[in-house]
């Protein structure tokens, strides 16, 4: 996985933000971060970026192992 600068040697098991500006693949690293772990949750602050986050990610575990939680339910 190729990492933008910066973001490299994170060690397993500590809770990490990741901050910088738009377009700079926060969201990419973060989503590939998780999915190197059996469980995992990604806090998202718009609608529509976590619902295209979570079709990203349900296309490559499958529906039955991810949840759209917005707060409309």
């Amino acid at each position: 996985m190729s990492r933008p600068p910066g973001f490299d040697h994170y060690a397993d098991n500590q809770l990490r933000a990741i901050l910088g500006p738009t377009n700079t693949g926060k969201t990419h690293f973060a989503i590939e971060r998780m999915l190197t772990h059996r469980t995992g949750m990604i806090g998202l602050p718009l609608r529509l970026l976590a619902r295209e986050v979570y079709e990203t990610i349900s296309s490559r575990v499958g529906r039955d192992a991810v949840a759209l939680v917005t707060g409309e339910e």
